[in-house]
This record gives C-alpha cells, sequence and structure tokens, in this order.
C-alpha cells in the first residue's frame, strides 16, 4: 500500500505539468484566434473602403465617357468601365467584390433571421458550394413535382370516371378523401418549396449571384397561391376543377425544370470558364428566361407560360360571378352554393394569369438582352479583326488579341 501512495505521489507533478501545457496551448490558440479576428475584420473593412472608391471612379468615369466629344473614345471607354465593372460584380478572380461594403439584406432574410445576422460566405468555395446545394435542391424539387402531381391527377381522372359511371357507393371506391388529403399536402409542400426557394436566392443574391428580381418575387406569389389553396374547401367542385388543370401544368414545369437544371447548367459551367458569367451565377427561374439560356427552352417556356395564363383566365372566368354574390360576404353561405372555393379559385386564377403575363415579360427581356450581347460582342471581334489587319505584324495581332 505504501509503494502505491509513493508511485501515485511520484505521478502526480506530471500529470499537473501536462494539464498546465494544455492550458497554455489553450491559452496560445485562442489569443492567435483573436489575432486574426481583428486582423479579417480590419482587411475587410479597408477592402469595403476600396470597392467603394472603385465602384465611385467607375461611375464618374463613365459620367464623363457620355459627354465626351470623341464618340469613337467614348465608345471604347464605356466598354472598358463595362467590363471593369463586370469584374467587381463577380467575374473576377475575387468573386463578387460588393459583399464587402455589408450591403443592407433583403426584405425576407431580415423578417425571417433579423437585421444582424450575416448570411455572407466570405470564403469562395463556400459560396461555390451554396450554390450547388440550390441547384440540387431544385433537382429533387422537379421529381417531387413531376410525380406527385402526375399521381394526383391519375386519381382524380379514374374517381371522375368511377362516378359517372354510377360507382362509388361500395361497389367501386373513388379514394377521394385520400386524394384530397394528397391534394393538401402538395400544396403544403409548394408553400415550402417557394419560401425556401425565395430565402436561397435571397442568400445568393447576397453573395454575388446574379438572379433577377422577378424570380424572387414570383416565389412570393407561388407561395401565397399555394396558401390561398391550402385554406380552400377540398370538396368544393371549382377547386375540384382547378386541381385538375394545375396538376397537369405542374408536371409540364417540372419538365421544364429538369431541362433547365440537366442541359442549361452544363451550359452555365461553359460560360463561367469563358469569363461570361460568374461563378455565383445560377440557373434560370423554373418559369422564366435567363442569360446563356438553351435555345431549346425558349418554345418550351413560352408554352408553359401560355398555358398557365389559359388556366388562370378560364377558372376565373368561370368563378368570377361568385364575386357578384351578395351572399357569403357578412354571413356564412348555404351549405350547397360552393362560394367560398369559386372565389378562393377565382383570386388563384387572377394570380395565375398576373405570373403568366410577368413570366412572358422576363423571358422576352432575356432574349432582347442576349441580342444585345451578341450584337455587341460581334461588334468587338469585328473592331479587333480590323486592328489585327491594319495594326502591322505582330503588334497588330497583339492588340487584337488584347482587345
Amino acid at each position: 500500500l505504501q509503494a502505491r501512495v509513493k508511485m501515485a505521489s511520484q505521478a502526480t507533478p506530471d500529470i499537473l505539468e501536462e494539464a498546465e501545457l494544455i492550458l497554455a496551448k489553450s491559452r496560445g490558440l485562442s489569443q492567435r484566434v483573436a489575432t486574426y479576428c481583428n486582423r479579417l475584420i480590419g482587411e475587410s473593412d479597408s477592402l469595403a473602403v476600396e470597392v467603394k472608391s472603385l465602384q465611385q471612379a467607375i461611375a464618374a468615369a463613365e459620367k464623363s465617357a457620355r459627354s465626351h466629344p470623341d464618340q469613337s473614345k467614348a465608345t471604347d471607354a464605356l466598354s472598358e468601365l463595362r467590363a471593369a465593372k463586370e469584374v467587381v460584380n463577380g467575374l473576377g478572380p475575387g468573386g463578387d467584390l460588393r459583399k464587402f461594403c455589408k450591403p443592407r439584406h433583403p426584405a425576407l432574410l431580415r423578417l425571417l433571421l433579423g437585421d444582424k445576422v450575416s448570411v455572407v460566405a466570405w470564403r469562395a468555395d463556400q459560396s461555390v458550394a451554396m450554390k450547388e446545394e440550390y441547384h440540387r435542391f431544385r433537382d429533387r424539387a422537379a421529381l417531387v413535382m413531376l410525380l406527385g402531381p402526375l399521381l394526383l391527377v391519375l386519381g382524380m381522372r379514374r374517381a371522375d370516371e368511377v362516378r359517372r359511371a354510377g360507382g362509388g357507393h361500395g361497389t367501386t371506391h373513388t379514394f377521394t378523401p385520400g386524394l384530397m388529403t394528397g391534394v393538401q399536402l402538395y400544396f403544403a409542400w409548394l408553400g415550402y418549396f417557394y419560401l425556401a426557394m425565395a430565402l436561397r436566392e435571397n442568400v445568393l443574391l447576397v453573395n454575388g449571384s446574379s438572379i433577377k428580381g422577378w424570380w424572387i418575387t414570383h416565389h412570393y406569389w407561388s407561395a401565397g397561391a399555394a396558401a390561398l389553396m391550402l385554406g380552400l374547401p377540398v370538396y368544393s367542385p371549382a377547386f375540384f376543377m382547378f386541381c385538375q388543370y394545375f396538376m397537369m401544368w405542374s408536371c409540364a414545369q417540372a419538365v421544364v425544370m429538369m431541362v433547365q437544371n440537366r442541359y442549361q447548367r452544363r451550359r452555365m459551367y461553359t460560360r463561367i470558364a469563358l469569363g461570361k458569367s460568374g461563378a455565383m451565377d445560377v440557373v434560370g427561374g423554373e418559369s422564366s428566361g435567363a442569360s446563356g439560356q438553351l435555345l431549346l427552352l425558349y418554345p418550351m417556356l413560352l408554352a408553359l407560360q401560355v398555358s398557365q395564363f389559359l388556366i388562370g383566365a378560364a377558372v376565373a372566368y368561370r368563378t368570377a360571378h361568385s364575386f357578384f354574390a351578395p351572399e357569403g360576404w357578412l354571413d356564412v353561405e348555404s351549405p350547397g352554393t360552393d362560394l367560398r372555393g369559386m372565389r378562393g379559385v377565382c383570386l388563384v386564377g387572377c394570380v395565375f394569369c398576373y405570373m403568366a403575363v410577368r413570366n412572358f415579360q422576363a423571358t422576352v427581356q432575356t432574349i432582347i438582352e442576349k441580342r444585345k450581347y451578341a450584337s455587341r460582342m460581334k461588334k468587338s471581334r469585328s473592331k479587333g479583326a480590323a486592328l489585327g489587319t491594319f495594326g502591322g505584324g505582330s503588334s497588330g495581332s497583339e492588340g487584337a488579341k488584347t482587345k
């Protein structure tokens, strides 16, 4: 026993020394982290000042170039300044430089996360990982938007056939309660999907993605329409009628999303490699066009938008008379009138028409921007070829390559 006590007393100083050494290492590492954070804050503040100064210099130079008497030099200067602005906006190796200026977060982020929470990713690999996760989320959602509505619309059509044949009273079941539960679950999932898409796109926008404002606004409208449909009576004939049209349209929308996610993403990577798009750029919205769009997608998008407008206009026209009925505004309507369902479906139809028109405008605007960009690049190449032809020798060739 005395030998064991002696051995324990001899081991105690070693354990204390080891514990003190670990404590010293912990304090030293904590001090290094604090120094790194302070240096990071100081450098980010310095970069923010430089970025703001550069943006002001670009704006002043653009103003001077527009008022320059020599139109040729002014055009060249504006082209160079446009390239400088694209570098600041994300085409350079440092990504989007504007996020160092601590921009004000969009309204949805302030509403859900507050004003003090920062969602800016300083490392380029983290920003790209956020974009890739956004694309994977779209891939998974496209499968749900295809398979879910397809099963529901097939079940609804079978239920209609059974009812027309006089069944549904014990001989052949329509499974309508299960179908309507599935419809409600799908609309609840749509509300989650569109809200999650808007949240993710707002985060990507803060981190330098070039996302058009209508894409995000479109998701707000879609989430609101899904919430409205979720609150309507499931056994309303107007609701049942609209659901069949909507489920078929949702399947077509899922096909367009799959084509965008598969083919346009490859094209986007090519544009990023060529310097035509930033590393944080994403594929187009599921119902409107985007830069770098494949030509195949434009007819599909236009057909999707036309069908969306026709469905919305048809259901709104067939249910609009319910708004003129005095019943149901101040008191509960009679049980067999279906005024609540018809009025809700009419509102959703109007929202459908509005989104179709705005999606069409966004697609046409994208086509016009694409043609303008192609024309500008054609003029730049022709000007570079002219410099190479008349510049004389290797110096002219170098000048053309530089342009």
